[in-house]
Parts: C-alpha cells; structure tokens; sequence
C-alpha cells in the first residue's frame, strides 16, 4: 500500500479524486499494491495523450481515442461470468484483470481521461452505471461493459449529468454492501456500510443508512 490517505480521510475532502476513492475502498478489505494501481492509470492516460495529439480535438475523436485504447487495445469489458464477485467492485483488481463492474469501468475510463485532459465523466442511471463525454451537446455517452459501445442521450436529459466521485463512491458501497450480504458475509457487508456513513449526504438518504448500519448489526448479536 502507498501513502494513500485512508477512506474516511478522503470522505471528508471536497477534491478527493475517483481513484484514490475506489483503492481505498478496496484497501479496507485486503491489501492493496495503490501505487502499481495508480502507476497503471498513468500509464494509460500517456497512452491516451498520444492517441488525443494524433486526432482532430473534437469530442467524437476523444470518446472515439478511449473507446480504441480501453475497450479494444486493452481488452476492458464487464465480468459477464462472475458479475456479482466483490472482486469486480475492486478498482486494482478490475486494473489487473480488465474485468469489472459497470461502475468500476467507467472509473477507469474517467480516470484514464482525466489524465490525458478530457472531459469524461461518470454518469449513473437507473440500474447501469456508463460515462459520458461533456465536451459536447449533449453528451457522448459510452458503455465500458460493454467495451465502450456509444449510447444515445435524450436532450436534455436530467439523468444525465456529471456524478462526482463521493456519488459514485457510494454507489460503490451500495453494490459492495449487496455483494457481501448475499454471499453470507455480514462482517463485509457492515465494513461497507460504515464507509457509506463517512461519505457526505442529505439529511434522510444518511438516516437510511445508518438504520441500514445498525440493521446489520444487529443480526450479529
């Protein structure tokens, strides 16, 4: 593990970025190697400057130079086989296997970009989690589960926005939290519950969770 600062740290930061988030979900569960992780996504975000040098500037070409780089050079798509495996919400495991969650995806997708300058960010919809390029009108939206397929965006469409990463961190946790709970592992399910409360929240949204907290408690006493 690098000097990663721990998740509850970030939780409290106003600029906490979306990889340093995600590994230190991961680190609260097993070690983590953050600075390889971290090390692959620069990696990946020179290869990308290189491919953005080489085309036109537009935002088509830059969703386009992604979708080349990571869904087709790379070979990063969804885990069809092992979809529920917490693995897939791990973002060096997803680094290291180029298989994940939709969401966990998309945070390489949107980390790879931020680091080669473009405009990408997550977007959560309705039971599919995809990024969006917001350099256009309206947004490029693509779909790293299904190896960067485009999809159509309605204009204007209210769902599709820009989610930050403590958003996206929590829907993290959501699917951990259900991920460990079906396979029987309640002390996994609470660890992620108790992230979920670091992270910041309207009023009844963290009232919800921290009954869901104690919920799962409860049920080891």
């Amino acid at each position: 593990m690098s000097d990663l600062p721990s998740f509850e740290t970030l939780a409290r930061r106003a600029d906490a970025q979306l990889d340093e988030l995600a590994l230190a979900v991961a680190a609260e569960f097993r070690p983590v190697e953050a600075g390889a992780a971290l090390a692959a996504l620069d990696t990946l975000g020179g290869e990308l400057r290189v491919m953005i040098a080489e085309a036109d500037g537009t935002p088509a070409a830059e969703a386009r130079a992604c979708v080349e780089l990571l869904g087709e050079r790379h070979g990063f798509a969804g885990d069809r086989e092992r979809y529920d495996q917490p693995d897939n919400s791990m973002l060096d495991r997803v680094l290291a296997r180029r298989r994940g969650l939709p969401i966990l995806l998309s945070v390489v997708y949107v980390e790879v970009a931020r680091r080669a300058g473009v405009a990408l960010f997550g977007v959560g919809l309705p039971g599919h989690y995809v990024v969006g390029h917001f350099g256009a009108q309206p947004p490029l939206l693509l779909d790293p589960f299904a190896g960067g397929e485009p999809l159509d965006a309605r204009s204007p469409d209210p769902l599709v926005r820009p989610w930050s990463p403590h958003e996206t961190a929590m829907r993290m946790l959501n699917n951990l939290v259900a991920s460990f709970q079906r396979r029987g592992d309640i002390a996994g399910a609470i660890r992620a519950g108790e992230l979920r409360v670091a992270l910041p929240a309207e009023e009844p949204l963290a009232e919800s969770l921290r009954a869901d907290l104690r919920a799962m408690r409860a049920r080891l006493n």
